[in-house]
């Protein structure tokens, strides 16, 4: 199994205030590990007449966030037994998935947390009502995971709210902190984020190098281009590749173009690298890099001993939809292929692609996946969910996509 690399519910911030060109933009911190989750009880859907309070029940388990210790492994806990299986209530799409997520943010698990609290950035309504919860949230992940999505969305009635994940004990949502406070308007001094960029743990680096682009300050470009090949001397090999994708991400999103071609590269890697091939294709769909196309698609189309595993094939089509039009025929069926498949992080993936597919074909299997047996798919299926609705009623312009930290696999 290929491991997914920031590939659910992506997000760039245009930004509510304009960048200060006069200031240095720095970085982001640690993120998020996983575990693989076990399957519990599928929730059923009932209607409206459902209350808030009998809607929130003990949701399926899925998987853990790593503490703030950069070098610690992903943590594996045992699944709790589920009392009772989860109720959807609401007559839409949109209304299940929403009651799916006011379920979520209790949820045992912090991932599952973290990404009901990201996914509630399409419902920006829903993330003023609770995010207040993930900015106290015991583990770091999902504080750092809200006051992102805070900044994101722009609610600048949560500003004071942010406002002491400054002196927050984890540095990452420290970060995430100084850049949701900037985007809010905040006269906030970013120059501590300069140092993340030349720490020595590679998930500080790579969500560094995130907020850095995600800031779109070229200033910033000299203080990426200073780190690289600094530090990092006894790091995997494969984390430090990792965090050089993430640096030349963030230097093409600050107008720096040249640095696309190691990422095209990388679409081409070893099959025993294919995370790498997985995380490119999630930048180049990002980046909207027309010129790749044609690497995305032979990609998808290759067969027999060349033919790439599921996540890959998903992640090359998810990238192309995320183009502008015309899109090559059968994108959104190579993505359907998998949205039965038995690893629940494939399913997470498929969920993930699908806010991009506009087909009746793609809402119909999104609404099945919000009734998946997996906590952290259905989290993924409403977040699609929602995100397609916004999609439907935001005018004509450019996407509010971006950038994702790194999740180790």
């Amino acid at each position: 199994m290929i491991a997914i690399i920031g590939s659910t519910i992506p997000i760039l911030s245009t930004g509510c205030v304009k960048p200060d060109e006069s200031r240095p933009w720095s970085t982001r911190d640690q993120s998020m590990s996983t575990a693989r989750a076990e399957p519990t009880t599928p929730p059923r859907v009932i209607e409206r007449t459902m209350t808030a309070e009998t809607a929130v029940r003990e949701p399926a388990p899925s998987t853990g966030i790593a503490t703030e210790t950069p070098t610690e492994d992903p943590i594996a806990t045992e699944p709790p037994v589920t009392i009772a299986p989860p109720t959807l209530a609401g007559d839409t799409p949109s209304d299940r998935a929403g009651s799916w997520l006011r379920q979520a943010i209790h949820d045992e698990y912090p991932l599952v947390r973290a990404y009901a609290f990201e996914a509630m950035e399409h419902d920006p309504s829903m993330l003023l009502e609770f995010g207040g919860n993930g900015l106290v949230d015991e583990n770091r992940g999902v504080r750092f995971v809200t006051t992102m999505a805070i900044g994101r969305t722009c609610l600048a009635d949560l500003t004071p709210l942010v406002e002491p994940g400054l002196l927050d004990a984890s540095r990452s949502v420290q970060a995430a902190s100084i850049f949701a406070l900037r985007e809010l308007g905040q006269p906030v001094d970013p120059s501590p984020l300069a140092d993340m960029t030349m720490g020595e743990d590679p998930e500080v680096r790579g969500n560094a190098y995130m907020v850095l682009g995600m800031l779109q300050n070229a200033s910033a470009i000299p203080v990426i281009d200073a780190s690289l090949g600094k530090g990092m001397r006894l790091r995997n090999p494969m984390r430090i590749r990792i965090t050089e994708l993430q640096a030349a991400e963030a230097l093409v999103m600050l107008g720096d173009v040249d640095d696309v071609e190691p990422i095209r590269a990388a679409l081409f890697s070893p099959v025993e690298q294919g995370e790498l091939t997985v995380l490119a294709c999630d930048m180049l769909g990002r980046l909207q890099d027309e010129r790749a196309r044609p690497m995305l698609m032979r990609l998808i189309l290759a067969d027999g001993n060349e033919r790439r595993p599921p996540e890959i094939r998903v992640a090359a089509a998810h990238a192309i939809l995320r183009m502008p039009p015309p899109w090559e025929n059968g994108l959104e069926q190579v993505i359907l292929e998998y949205a039965n498949a038995e690893d629940p992080l494939l399913r997470t993936q498929v969920a993930a692609a699908l806010a991009d597919a506009a087909s009746p074909a793609a809402a119909k299997a999104l609404n099945r996946l919000l009734e998946d047996q997996n906590s952290i798919v259905r989290t993924a299926a409403a977040g699609a969910i929602l995100e397609r609705s916004a999609a439907d009623t935001e005018p004509p312009g450019a996407p509010f996509e971006g950038a994702r930290a790194t999740v180790p696999d």
